[in-house]
């Protein structure tokens, strides 16, 4: 019986696979629709583990391609999911990397990852993360039952996706010693995923006294929800390719919070250790949970560090992302006038 529900979850991968090669398809079609409408001018996309299309389009029409990588899909699918096509996915992976005009990433380590891949690469730039400036300045009210029940109490935040790489239980360990030491600690968690069965069994456990668990909301929610904060909590176990740019640490930053988060990655940079926050070691459930109650204790350490968080924040934002990327985009469309036969273009044509 076990073998055979194996089996049919092979195929259902498979499937899966197969159907997003086909999208392929389509996608050149509608691209065409569009351009016939009014000429497309660039693509730019953000990768994904079977897309081809965007490439392929932009060299026939030799417009400006740009690649937006934020994860090693690949790996990441091989590692946390199931990946049946792997020599396929590598395949486009490679192509899409060696061919595209400008890869976009939003940290170093993913620099590192495609230059194993590919070699040095010069087209590679890194645009991290930033937060809406205007949206956490002034955010929309919760509802004032929410607000009055979460008054006077120590708020700790989690915002996202709620995946093992997360460090969603080990939030949950911490959060759980916290609350022998501090009666007035609650733990907020903003997002939904495959942990969310397990999220919501800790909150019933624990009370709604301790736990509130919003599941998905939309973006402009999220600001809302962090309005009533007092800490957010990026506690990501010891990952070995730790490739993030978290948009929940700049997000935290932005509504003004202290952010505690695993010493790991760009948040090495990110938040700065009695300044604007504090990292801890990564899986460390004790001291994520002992700094949080340094956090709780001191109110008014969580204020200062808050407030040079927000400092943080407003260093950069979308809009200036999006003129770098507009900049991008026009001197890769000049160099693309070069004639192909030149050597500037020579190796550059999805063939």
């Amino acid at each position: 019986m076990k073998q055979a529900m194996v089996k049919e979850e092979g195929s259902s991968v498979l499937a899966r696979e197969l159907h997003s090669l086909l999208l392929n398809v389509r996608t050149l079609e509608v691209l065409g629709e569009l351009d016939r409408q009014a000429p497309v001018e660039a693509i730019y996309e953000r990768y994904s583990l079977w897309s081809w299309a965007g490439l392929r389009f932009a060299r026939q029409r030799r417009i400006p391609f740009v690649l937006e990588m934020n994860a090693p899909l690949v790996e990441e699918q091989q590692t946390y999911r199931r990946l049946h096509l792997r020599r396929a996915a590598e395949a486009i992976e490679l192509e899409l990397l060696r061919h595209a005009d400008s890869i976009v990433v939003p940290a170093r380590e993913l620099v590192e990852y495609i230059e194993r891949r590919i070699g040095t690469c010069r087209r590679t730039m890194v645009f991290p993360n930033c937060a809406d400036l205007e949206l956490f300045a002034q955010p929309p009210d919760l509802p004032s039952s929410v607000r009055n029940a979460l008054r006077n109490r120590f708020v700790v935040a989690f915002v996202g996706s709620l995946k093992p790489w997360h460090g969603v239980e080990i939030l949950l360990h911490a959060f759980e010693a916290l609350c022998e030491r501090l009666p007035e600690a609650h733990l907020l968690i903003v997002g939904d995923g495959p942990l969310r069965s397990t999220v919501e069994e800790y909150a019933q456990r624990l009370g709604p006294d301790r736990v509130t668990s919003t599941g998905s909301v939309g973006h402009e929610e999220v600001a809302a929800w962090l309005s009533a904060a007092d800490v957010g909590v990026a506690p990501y176990p010891a990952l070995p390719n730790f490739y993030f740019s978290p948009l929940k640490v700049v997000e935290y930053q932005a509504a003004g919070l202290p952010v505690v988060a695993s010493r790991i990655g760009q948040l090495r940079q990110l938040v700065k250790q009695g300044r604007n926050g504090f990292l801890v070691t990564p899986g460390d459930s004790k001291e994520l949970s002992d700094v949080l109650r340094t956090l709780g204790e001191n109110r008014k350490l969580g204020v200062r560090l808050g407030r040079s968080a927000l400092r943080t924040a407003r260093r950069s934002d979308w809009d200036r992302t999006a003129a770098r990327l507009e900049t991008l985009l026009e001197a890769t469309g000049a160099e693309i006038k070069v004639p192909a036969e030149s050597p500037e273009r020579q190796g550059r044509v999805w063939g």
